[in-house]
């Protein structure tokens, strides 16, 4: 008997869509895709439950006659392309015939869809891919396509999709990203009966990033355009002042496709180059036109990849463009709005389903430029005054007791009034009575009581007593005797520990000990209210997973709240975190969250590495010699700073003989 068989077409079908169809999400952006192909000029999203058991997409295209609709959902049934030349110069967003077929399969469709030289239209009823009923309905020009119970008869499928709300932000993104790479085609989302989002349709990029993500981020970009042999660049990108723990605001579009690519992604992150800090990432939205022949788009499933035939000319059109539009840059003001004019792509003029090409935008500069905004000024920023770096613009400086009158030599060895403390949070005193306090502060444990001040020492008998004298007491044990040499490249301390020398790590050490106190504090960690709220702006997804850990994010001492549009607003943050970081600590937990689904202790574990991370000192960072001896003072005393949160050492030790084998001293 024989073993193989062609599969039913059904069967293959579902295999199709289990490649097409991931999530509402992948159905939208394929009946949007489809609609601009058909020449729309207007589409409307309309989806409930995060578009699992409704989803409606309305287009006013060329629709189609009642032949057409009933062949569209046969597999490999398309418009697009008619042979294997075809292949060669793809300008359509379709051209597989895969779609419709794949989302027939898995879903209940309801088709309603009219050409204009029609008097009625055409209404199909689908399930699982078999049609049920068709008859003629009036309803406008143009196509409409209803899917209800996605997965319906695939319940395996149905476990992979997360939360309605998790779908409902994936489906957002697919939307930005169509009405991003054609703005001159009108969007209206609606999401549980509420709109959330509309873009006019005015062809130009900049209203849809407005639309999107609202003024504040507009402020940061800056246009570009040029063209470099076949291939045009133009789009925005954000100012270096502003930046991401991630790329996932990074957007490119090729010939009115939205694309993933490492290849431009390095290219402008190379164009950022020196310019941004290590670990951050620039936002931006592309638009690239190729020849189409040139480009392959029939690499990927989903279409979500393409390869260029001539990577390196796209590579340097895209640094260089980038680089001349951030050279040109003026540091100091804000970043001008600037438009960009284009005429709309045409409605075709019969009513046959012809794919139209978007008129290319022309990313010309107006002189319209915000206003200045003041600082905003924060409680934050007042409680955080005493402990500003010593680098920090506008310290404010302790007040210290006039010094008395004496010879040098009898000046005593550490000064009698709290030193300046660049260790936010956590005091670091040299004097006994002041080493005690540093202790209650960075263990939590209330202070122990303080003995009488000691009989004043001869200067030699006190520099002998130094390490001593600055160590407080430690429930742990004492600490060792120790002598603070010096500091290298401001970022590691050298110091001497009874017989071993050793290296500290400020930053991880610091970092260590905020970690610890805000573990130690989980539900109970004080927040300070910002006199004036920030503002964050994040992707759907970001915020979406934001929002969904906001009681983890109050245990820690934010307090967060939904914006609109493409923003979240800040009122409350730890008392450790100055505002400055407020953006950089938000997209760096969430880029954390979108990783994986995460259980509530390690989504809150997550939130309070970032903080620490962003409230410790940061290398580069000089500290005078007093700050220098109470901070070795309070890592010797605690044996959990060992480690930074992220698995990095504190410390290096070398004892005196391994220093000694070094120089042949000994064998």
């Amino acid at each position: 008997m024989a073993k193989i068989a062609v599969l039913p077409p059904q069967v293959a079908n579902m295999i199709a869509a289990g490649e097409v169809v991931e999530r509402p999400a992948s159905v939208v952006k394929e009946l949007m895709e489809n609609a601009i192909d058909a020449g729309a000029r207007a589409v409307t999203v309309e989806i409930r439950n995060g578009g699992v058991t409704y989803l409606r997409v309305t287009d006013d295209g060329c629709g189609m006659e009642p032949e057409d609709a009933r062949t569209a959902f046969l597999r490999h049934a398309t418009s697009k392309i008619r042979g294997q030349a075809d292949l060669d110069a793809i300008g359509t967003l379709g051209f597989r015939g895969e779609a419709l077929a794949a989302i027939a399969a898995v879903s209940r469709v309801d088709l309603f869809t009219k050409t204009a030289h029609s008097p009625l239209g055409t209404h199909l009823v689908l399930e699982g891919g078999q049609v049920l009923e068709e008859e003629e309905t009036g309803c406008p020009d143009g196509t409409t396509i209803l899917i209800k119970d996605l997965f319906f008869n695939t319940p395996a499928r149905m476990k992979f999709l997360k939360k309605d709300s998790t779908e409902a932000s994936y489906v957002e993104a697919s939307v930005e990203h169509v009405a991003l790479a054609h703005p001159e085609l009108a969007v209206k989302f609606i999401k549980d009966g509420k709109e959330g989002l509309y873009t006019p349709g005015d062809g130009s990029m900049f209203s849809v990033i407005y639309a999107i993500y609202g003024k504040d981020f507009t402020r940061e970009l800056t246009a570009l355009s040029g063209s470099q042999r076949d291939v045009q660049v133009g789009g925005y990108v954000t100012r270096p002042t502003y930046s991401r723990a991630n790329r996932s605001m990074q957007n490119f579009f090729v010939n009115g496709r939205f694309i993933r690519s490492k290849l431009l992604s390095a290219a402008v992150e190379q164009a950022y180059h020196g310019r941004l800090t290590g670990g951050r990432y620039p936002a931006c939205f592309l638009d690239l036109r190729v020849n189409t022949g040139a480009v392959d788009v029939n690499v990927h499933p989903a279409k979500l990849e393409v390869k260029f035939s001539h990577e390196r000319e796209v590579f340097s059109a895209v640094y260089q463009f980038i680089t001349a539009a951030l050279d040109g840059l003026d540091p100091v003001a804000p970043a001008a709005r600037e438009e960009e004019e284009a005429t709309p792509a045409a409605r075709p003029s019969t009513g046959e389903y012809q794919p139209v090409q978007a008129a290319r935008p022309a990313y010309r500069t107006k002189a319209f430029t915000f206003p200045e905004q003041a600082a905003p000024v924060s409680l934050a920023q007042e409680s955080l005054a005493p402990y500003q770096t010593k680098s920090a613009p506008g310290r404010v400086e302790a007040e210290q007791p006039a010094a008395p009158v004496s010879p040098p030599a009898a000046v005593p060895d550490r000064p009698t009034a709290a030193p300046r403390s660049w260790a936010r949070g956590i005091e670091v005193e040299i004097t006994p009575e002041e080493s005690l306090e540093m202790e209650s502060v960075i263990t939590g444990a209330p202070p122990a009581p303080t003995s009488p001040a000691p009989t004043p020492q001869a200067p030699e008998k006190a520099a002998t007593e130094q390490g001593k004298a600055s160590a407080p007491s430690a429930p742990g044990g004492a600490v060792p005797d120790f002598r603070v040499i010096g500091e290298v490249f401001a970022t590691y301390l050298l110091v001497q520990v009874e017989e071993n020398l050793v290296m500290i790590d400020k930053h991880a050490a610091h970092e260590r000990m905020i970690y610890n106190k805000l573990r130690d504090q989980a539900g109970g960690t004080a927040g300070q209210t910002l006199l004036a709220p920030e503002t964050v702006t994040l992707s759907r997804p970001e915020k979406n997973a934001l929002l969904e850990q906001s009681s983890q994010l109050e245990q820690a001492g934010f307090q967060v709240e939904d914006f609109g549009e493409g923003a979240v607003i800040v009122r409350q943050v730890p008392m450790y975190l100055r505002p400055e970081d407020i953006g950089f600590v938000l997209s760096d937990i969430v880029d954390k969250l979108l990783q994986g689904k995460k259980a509530q202790a390690e989504a809150y574990d997550d939130i309070v590495k970032s903080v620490a991370c962003k409230a410790a000192v940061k290398a580069g960072t000089f500290t005078d010699e007093s700050e220098r001896k109470g901070f070795v003072a309070a890592i010797l005393a605690d044996p959990q700073v060992r480690s930074c949160p992220h698995g990095r050492p504190v410390l290096f030790s070398m004892s005196r003989a391994e220093i000694e084998k070094c120089f042949k001293r000994i064998v």
